[in-house]
């Protein structure tokens, strides 16, 4: 362990012969390789293995072995976010590839490589631009209120879990901006987050794009976009013990939190989901009038592992709050292990709910879902009906061009879906 960062003794990782730094943490050991063309990767484990899969799947890696050295060969280019499974679920390893990113003219806080910093509970202002090398290392939160035109970028990483320790802050998010404009996140590494990682909250114009967040901490959730508008996330790898990926609006942070959100869109991500949470969830907080325009494309679950609390599911709508959450788009997403539940819409009265009045649940469109796996996985689709007797239903579902390991599912009985106050739950086929 050098200066409070923990490194493998699990993997050594070479890039053209060169060797690569390579970090631990309890879901998953990892590095970060910055490089402009191909480059062959030469990877000896500790242990023994007998088979390796490289996710994601869909990619087809040309991986070789060599299992008298403990030795996984592979070539990657620049883009590739990797999940290398010598061993299954247990102690895998992720290689992160991109291309340098250079130091901004404009960079306000500087992070150089070789550099371990300890920067607490860091305030950013109108025009910040955070800049952390590749190689460098920061121990801290940066959060900012009500100001325009951040950025934070670079290949290096932000380790959060020592913020547990600090008794001054009170919920250490690693990226909290609230009721901000023209936020950029980009390149960065998050490790070991010690609570929801990176939390935009009432923004405005928010890019995050090509990070990677790491975490095995309940609670841990990777991006939640709180109270959001014209939100875009893309190319990022997200590991963590509850929700990858999560749409609300909730006060917990602030009660600006509680606003409508519009216009989000995550595209080219890959998602490990571990034991809490879902992998793509909107709710349980919808403690606001209306969660719209959102859209999720082109994204590989690589696993989604198994819950059992009522959630646990890959795409999730539980609509714990007033709010009327329609127009979800979900296409061209790629499940490889699924543990429990395929589909989850609940409209419900929660544990996080806030509002005595339910929500609705409309106008949901599923297009090109590939499942892998030997059965699909159960989907649930229930309305809420209040002790009044009043019902809110699930209304106006569309799947089309669903799949299991290259078959169309054409129908409800062969999706195992289970519908209880719902309608219109339809395959397009």
């Amino acid at each position: 362990m050098e200066t409070g960062i923990p490194k493998s003794e699990n993997y050594i990782i070479s890039a053209n012969g060169q060797k690569i730094k390579v970090y631990h943490t309890k879901a998953a050991d990892f590095a970060v390789i910055c490089f402009n063309e191909n480059t062959e990767i030469t990877i000896k484990t500790q242990k023994t293995f007998e088979n390796v899969t490289v996710r994601p799947i869909r990619e087809n890696y040309n991986v070789s072995t060599n299992k008298d050295n403990n030795e996984i060969s592979l070539s990657l280019s620049n883009k590739h976010r990797i999940s290398v499974e010598p061993y299954g679920l247990e102690n895998p390893l992720f290689i992160f590839c991109a291309e340098y990113i250079q130091k901004p003219e404009n960079a306000t806080h500087i992070f150089e490589r070789g550099t371990v910093s300890d920067i607490g509970l860091t305030k950013l202002t109108s025009g910040d631009c955070v800049y952390i090398e590749d190689g460098a290392t920061v121990i801290g939160c940066f959060t900012a209120d009500n100001e325009k035109d951040i950025t934070i970028t670079g290949n290096g990483i932000i380790w959060g879990l020592p913020m547990l320790e600090r008794k001054d802050i009170k919920k250490p998010s690693a990226v909290l901006f609230i009721e901000c404009e023209n936020v950029k996140i980009s390149g960065v590494t998050f490790a070991e987050s010690a609570s929801w990682t990176v939390v935009p909250t009432a923004c405005k114009n928010t890019v995050i794009t090509g990070i990677n967040i790491i975490a095995s901490k309940m609670s841990s959730d990777g991006i939640d976009v709180v109270g959001c508008e014209d939100t875009e996330i893309s190319h990022c790898f997200v590991c963590v013990n509850d929700d990858c990926i999560a749409v609300k609006a909730v006060g917990y942070f602030d009660s600006r939190g509680k606003k409508n959100v519009r216009n989000i869109r995550a595209s080219d991500c890959v998602f490990w989901k571990l034991d809490c949470g879902n992998a793509i969830e909107i709710g349980y907080e919808t403690s606001c009038e209306e969660i719209c325009d959102i859209i999720f494309e082109n994204i590989d679950v690589i696993h989604s592992q198994y819950e059992g609390w009522q959630s646990g599911g890959v795409f999730t709508i539980h609509n714990g709050d007033r709010a009327h959450v329609h127009d979800i788009i979900y296409r061209d997403i790629y499940v490889e292990d699924a543990h429990e539940k395929l589909i989850d819409f609940k409209i419900l009265s929660s544990k996080y709910s806030v509002d005595k009045q339910r929500g609705k649940v409309s106008g949901i469109t599923f297009d090109n879902i590939y499942v892998s796996g030997d059965v699909l996985p159960p989907s649930i689709f229930r309305g809420y009906e209040s002790d009044e007797g009043t019902f809110e239903l699930i209304n106006n579902v569309k799947i089309r061009n669903l799949f299991l390991n290259g078959e169309k599912i054409t129908g409800r009985m062969q999706a195992h879906f289970i519908t209880e106050l719902s309608k219109n739950i339809v395959f397009d086929v």
